[in-house]
């Protein structure tokens, strides 16, 4: 009854009259609570993107590092690539069989014997005495020792190293050895010979004075070039600065020449003048510092 009742009441003007009232009384209450739920619902929802934002934002950073990372190895991995295919095409041009080796250590400083340590050994063919050249045929040194895996190279600007060298244009031969300056000087050159600042010197491929050996340094192999001539017209030699043309101080990759039999033993950085080379893994020869009588002494 109280249901029909109202049913009938909600029909007439007065009822009407009532709800449009409280309609329009509660109309900006229903709207501030919507725009408040809208605002509410804005603000969540930035604040979702913003989190989300953050997430993509560490994502990209770290990415970008990655990628930044890479860019900064790729002169390098560059540089080795390039190393590698010089040294490779070197070992094909070369009348010798060769080894690639890696350097591994590099010691080139002026209180301790210059020297670098390659990546292989006696297990891959090497032996003490071997000569190494850089990519360009440069000479770069000998094997001075060795284990199973890795060996020691005393380089040719070292002190103690010693070598026969020729002016590749005049044939002039003298005694090429290294200089606490990182320099070689050639010296013990007959004064009637000709030396020119900027010609090449090379390897002769004979003995040193006073030994029946032969020479470990194959003929021809670049050494560097002459930079001074130093000539005193009162004496029967004369000697030049040389500056190594091997990459002594950035080759990567070197090539140990395994082919070609010498005769000296292994270089050794604690000799001095007249001493006997390194007996280690084959016979040497007393070496006597050569001098303008040379001859007469031996």
């Amino acid at each position: 009854m109280a249901s029909v009742g109202l049913m009938g009441v909600s029909g007439t003007a007065t009822a009407h009259d009532i709800e449009s009232s409280v309609n329009y009384a509660l109309n900006p209450i229903e709207t501030g609570l919507n725009n408040a739920a809208d605002t509410v619902e804005s603000y969540w929802s930035a604040l979702t993107q913003i989190d989300r934002l953050r997430s993509q934002i560490e994502q990209l950073r770290q990415q970008n590092q990655t990628i930044q990372e890479e860019l900064d190895r790729m002169p390098s991995i560059s540089r080795l690539s390039d190393d590698w295919t010089q040294i490779t095409q070197e070992a094909g041009a070369i009348p010798y069989d060769t080894t690639p080796a890696r350097v591994i250590v590099r010691d080139i400083s002026e209180v301790r014997p210059r020297t670098l340590i390659l990546n292989k050994g006696s297990n891959d063919g090497l032996a003490p005495g071997m000569v190494v050249i850089d990519a360009g045929g440069a000479v770069v040194g000998r094997i001075q020792s060795l284990d199973a895996t890795v060996s020691t190279v005393l380089l040719v600007n070292d002190s103690s190293a010693v070598v026969v060298g020729k002016e590749a244009k005049t044939g002039a031969t003298g005694t090429v050895r290294g200089q606490v300056s990182g320099l070689l000087q050639m010296s013990y050159v007959d004064s009637k010979e000709t030396l020119t600042k900027g010609d090449a010197v090379v390897t002769a491929g004979e003995s040193l004075p006073c030994t029946n050996d032969r020479s470990p340094y194959p003929p021809g192999l670049l050494i560097g070039t002459i930079t001074t001539v130093s000539t005193d017209p009162n004496a029967v030699v004369k000697s030049a600065d040389v500056l190594p043309a091997a990459h002594l101080q950035d080759a990567t990759f070197v090539l140990v020449i395994v082919s070609y039999q010498g005769g000296f033993g292994t270089p050794s950085p604690t000799l001095g003048a007249g001493a006997s080379p390194s007996t280690s893994g084959s016979s040497a020869k007393p070496t006597v510092q050569p001098t303008a009588n040379a001859t007469s002494q031996c």
